[in-house]
């Protein structure tokens, strides 16, 4: 019998790759589909992608490889996740060497957030066109609401987020938590302007908001309707409404409303109740908080995710006329799909994307070390080396039932630690 004769590409029906096209949602599966021949580029080119989710960042054990010195010939590569490929790895090189960067979070449009330094060197970078733009590493000292300036201290960005799309042209606000190297009596919240950040590191303007509280501790950042909003460990909500930051060399002045909103309900508390991280999400125009719980309270070695609840903003009238704020738990996502992570928590709707059956849940990373500083910074009396945990990523949904079945689909658990940073999520 005869071999049937081998067909070429362009050989296909006219409509077929259109076809195909229509129904390959992730970036970079159709940009290797496009160089397959000049029918199957123009398919692409006439089928516009569907709207993208974040894909997982993942780090790279080490950068230290016999295989990959670093030069200008050896760039090191950066493994992402796509979501909508059911968690298919892409190892792809990007235009800058991001060497052993500490990578802490990431913007709308392809910006990720590093410290090239871990501790210093802090750097927005946008992957799709390799530009970079400068981050504060120092920041000026100020009391509660004050507005005087008295100390400049370097700092350590451990989650960020912005106002806007970030631009060194146009008026955008930057935002963060931090730490810095003198203990309890330092700012623990920084704001900054990116104006001018393409040519120069622009200096912070810290707030102890901590002062008298030298144990609160802050969870996670959000911009929502014109203000910056910071969610605390007691589920509390400090809001910052940025007016104006100005620069010039005699002095950095900054003007902000603030306004603390406090919770007669927070986060679960108990003796077996172990709370691994809060977020602040914005889904259908109201404030979200995702409390992330520990799978075994009693276990104190490399802990995991055993649990997430939702909460919403309610409001409730006292009988002295006060208005009191209280988290109220949802009792399910009603097709939410919940990309959580500090500084850049996202929320979609699994009705957006109906052909690719992932349906409502909330999607998680490894942030377990994100915010440790003595591993970030190597303190002496602390972690002698750094192991970024990266195991503990995937997805988690409520099943109907009677209790609530939970159930986590988990990604690369075989992935367990990085000498240089924990996952990110990309937001193409």
């Amino acid at each position: 019998m005869a071999e049937p004769e081998a067909r070429q590409w362009k050989d296909l029906p006219a409509d077929l790759p259109a076809e195909i096209a229509c129904h390959i949602p992730c970036l970079i599966d159709r940009f290797y589909m496009s160089w397959a021949c000049h029918d199957w580029w123009i398919s692409i080119k006439n089928s516009p992608p569907p709207r993208q989710l974040p894909w997982l960042l993942l780090p790279e054990p080490t950068t230290v490889s016999e295989h990959l010195l670093p030069g200008p010939g050896n760039m090191r590569r950066i493994s992402f996740c796509c979501v909508l490929c059911n968690g298919e790895i892409h190892n792809l090189r990007i235009k800058h060497d991001t060497g052993d960067a500490r990578f802490f979070g990431s913007y709308d449009g392809g910006w990720i957030l590093l410290a090239h330094g871990q501790t210093d060197r802090h750097t927005l970078l946008n992957l799709h066109t390799g530009r970079p733009l400068f981050l504060p590493d120092y920041l000026l000292c100020t009391a509660p609401g004050g507005l005087h300036p008295h100390a400049e201290v370097s700092t350590i960005i451990l989650a960020a987020t912005f106002s806007s799309t970030p631009t060194p042209t146009a008026q955008c606000f930057g935002a963060g938590i931090v730490e810095t190297p003198d203990g309890c009596h330092r700012p623990r919240l920084a704001f900054w302007c990116m104006e001018g950040a393409g040519d120069r590191r622009p200096v912070a303007m810290g707030l102890m908001e901590n002062f008298c509280d030298p144990w609160l501790r802050f969870e996670d950042v959000i911009h929502h309707q014109g203000a910056f909003h910071f969610l605390t460990n007691l589920g509390h909500v400090f809001v910052y409404e940025i007016f104006k930051f100005e620069e010039d060399d005699a002095a950095t002045r900054l003007e902000v409303r603030v306004r603390r909103d406090y919770f007669l309900q927070g986060p679960p508390q108990g003796f077996n109740v172990k709370v691994m991280a809060l977020y602040l999400v914005e889904s259908r125009g109201e404030l979200l908080m995702v409390v992330r719980l520990q799978q075994d309270y009693m276990r104190w070695t490399n802990p995991r995710t055993g649990a997430f609840h939702v909460y919403r903003v309610t409001r409730h009238l006292t009988g002295a006329g006060l208005v009191q704020l209280a988290w109220t738990e949802l009792p399910s996502l009603d097709g939410r799909m919940l990309f959580v992570a500090r500084g850049c928590s996202r929320a979609y709707e699994a009705a957006d994307f109906p052909s690719f059956g992932l349906g409502e849940g909330i999607y998680f990373l490894d942030d377990r070390c994100s915010d440790n500083v003595d591993m970030v910074s190597l303190a002496p009396y602390g972690v002698t080396h750094r192991q970024y945990t990266c195991s503990d990523n995937g997805r988690y949904r409520w099943v109907e039932g009677e209790p609530r079945p939970q159930v986590f689909q988990r990604w690369f658990p075989y992935m367990k630690y990085s000498d240089y940073s924990p996952p990110i999520w990309f937001i193409p």
